[in-house]
């Protein structure tokens, strides 16, 4: 029986936890998503809040309508102007009142019973900072599932110092975490491309984070996506990598070790040339691949690219390679 949950609306009771809806250009999906929210069913009451960065479509339309359903649950920062995606996640979440917090991109859904199972998950584990979990990643207009290149290793337990040198296996629509631990260092609004990983820096750093290998949500792949976007106009990747390296001095100042610091801005920079190698852009490979070398020697594949930087064609077809053999590894594990 549900008898003691509490439906999303609790007139004048004091959230105990905050969803964090963020949406930009998201009409066509937006609906289910608050939908598969306010599904949910818990044993505290929550309240939502939805940040539209000045959708050109129907989005606010959307949003709305679930809002004059929904007034006493659902709140709406609506921006008169496109902020970008850390200005928006900055005011939607200052305005939080739950001791924890939960975010979803305004195209994922929620399976049913996954806030219950991640709040009693954080109740059961005082240590624990954040709490994610598996997603099913699907075709975003089919709902099919599709395949979606995702790091193999996936600890169960991991930690800031971690994420600065491997970055996120998880989404960040599978995040709920203390909500004081997000509130204790501002959101760096400078970012322009990719503020998730400094995000869960600041709320991990000195805590544990800890990864549920169950499905709880689907994640909608975009067709076009990041990298694609990034290959049409290198001015975007040179904004991922300015906010790579931010991300790296944000790791710094909360007091991280440099040689930690130093590894992940060399995983950054190997990154970004293993990109530029990729898709033909040889002069930034090059630049990339000694700016890695330099930070922190890291791996056997950094070595190799930087052995043969000054020479593109053999870095291509040696890197080629070793992805054959890695995937062949992995295949047969």
């Amino acid at each position: 029986m549900d008898t003691n949950l509490y439906p999303p609306v609790q007139e004048q009771a004091t959230p105990v936890l905050s969803v964090i809806v963020l949406c930009y250009r998201q009409g066509e999906y937006v609906g289910p998503c608050l939908q598969s929210v306010l599904d949910q069913k818990l044993d505290v009451p929550f309240e939502v809040i939805v940040g539209d960065d000045n959708s050109p479509d129907n989005s606010l339309d959307v949003i709305e309508s679930f809002r004059s359903r929904y007034p006493d649950v659902i709140k709406v920062i609506s921006h008169d102007a496109n902020v970008g995606f850390a200005a928006n996640f900055a005011d939607t979440v200052a305005m939080a009142k739950g001791e924890y917090i939960a975010n979803i991109d305004g195209d994922d859904v929620m399976l049913p019973g996954k806030l219950q199972r991640q709040l009693d998950f954080l109740r059961e584990h005082p240590e624990c900072g954040l709490v994610v979990h598996r997603m099913r990643t699907v075709d975003q207009d089919t709902l099919e599932s599709v395949p979606y290149p995702l790091p193999q290793n996936k600890p169960a337990t991991f930690d800031a110092e971690f994420l600065i040198k491997n970055g996120p296996y998880f989404f960040h629509s599978s995040e709920m975490y203390r909500a004081h631990l997000r509130h204790r260092s501002p959101v760096d609004v400078g970012l322009k491309s990719v503020c998730d990983v400094a995000h869960l820096l600041q709320v991990v750093f000195g805590w544990q984070g800890c990864y549920l290998d169950e499905e709880w949500g689907l994640y909608r792949v975009n067709r076009t996506g990041m990298t694609s976007t990034r290959i049409n106009n290198p001015e975007r990747h040179r904004e991922y990598m300015a906010d790579m390296i931010q991300t790296c001095q944000i790791a710094a100042d909360l007091g991280m070790a440099s040689d930690t610091v130093n590894r992940g801005r060399a995983k950054f920079y190997l990154t970004s040339a293993i990109f530029y190698l990729e898709h033909g852009h040889e002069d930034n490979f090059e630049d990339c691949i000694e700016s890695s070398w330099r930070a922190a020697r890291i791996s056997t594949k950094q070595l190799v690219l930087y052995s043969t930087r000054r020479w593109p064609r053999l870095s291509r077809a040696v890197y080629t390679r070793l992805k054959q053999v890695t995937g062949r590894q992995r295949a047969n594990a």
